[in-house]
């Protein structure tokens, strides 16, 4: 009995174990009904839906991830709704949840960007410039140009408000500048050279000097002009782009002029 005992209770563990949780269930419908609603527009329900779905997620271990998706819905109804205070209540509730997360935790930084916007609509710019900087310095390491750029020009919207002209038409200038930069490296991307290359060149000329996007312009410029075997203006960009950023190279410039150095010389 004892030996029958031991070869059936792994297999009754593991059945046990691999049972739905009926929670995880009810959130689920709670969860896809409210965001169905949402889409079209039937607030009362998406609400209702929404808060149910959070009051489950409240049950799951601290940091599960289906807390703060349902959040986020209930806090985005709330700003479609103009209940500004109550979508303000939420992010706060939820930051605090995050206070253990690393800082450069995106669902922390997400957090932090919601919680801007609310600040924005309620015009309170000195509470939001603060988390729109924490959100850049974030997007600068880890997001590409449009994100970067929509953030900067957040942040120049809030200056220009504030009456600070000079750093709301500098960060202006630098996302109008990112977007080109982006809409060429998109092209890029899908072979499109010389769409792209103009586009790459009027960002450029947007940033003289020691601007702090030149590094990248002139990497990405390098980059073009390599994909298409024009040695001499790749190598050009990318012996710029080391020079603008002497002190780090985050995007392996030197190990991509090296590259085409050694190319050069087995193809004189």
């Amino acid at each position: 009995m004892i030996v029958l005992l031991s070869l059936f209770l792994p297999l009754v563990l593991t059945l046990a174990c691999s049972q739905p949780d009926p929670r995880a269930e009810d959130w689920s419908q709670h969860y896809q009904a409210g965001r169905a609603a949402l889409g079209q527009s039937r607030f009362d329900e998406a609400e209702q839906a929404l808060a149910h779905a959070l009051t489950l997620a409240e049950t799951f271990v601290p940091d599960d991830p289906r807390y703060s998706r349902t959040a986020h819905q209930l806090a985005q109804l709330h700003v479609v709704r103009g209940e500004l205070a109550r979508a303000e209540s939420l992010y706060q509730h939820l930051r605090e949840r995050q206070m253990a997360l690393p800082d450069d935790h995106p669902d922390k930084v997400l957090t932090l960007d919601k919680l801007g916007d609310t600040y924005r609509l309620q015009q309170r710019p000195t509470e939001a410039a603060p988390l729109y900087n924490r959100v850049l310095s974030f997007q600068q390491a880890h997001r590409g140009d449009e994100e970067v750029a929509a953030t900067m020009q957040k942040l120049s919207d809030l200056y220009r408000a504030q009456g600070d002209r000079a750093a709301a038409d500098s960060l202006a200038q630098r996302a109008h500048t990112l977007n080109l930069r982006a809409r060429a490296h998109a092209l890029f991307l899908q072979g499109h050279y010389q769409r792209a290359a103009p586009l790459y060149h009027s960002a450029l000329a947007l940033q003289a000097g020691d601007h702090p996007d030149l590094a990248r312009t002139c990497y990405y410029l390098g980059r073009l002009y390599d994909a298409q075997d024009r040695y001499r203006q790749a190598e050009h960009f990318y012996r710029r782009a080391l020079a603008a950023s002497p002190a780090s190279d985050p995007d392996q410039v030197g190990a991509a002029l090296a590259d085409l150095l050694a190319r050069q010389a087995n193809h004189p």
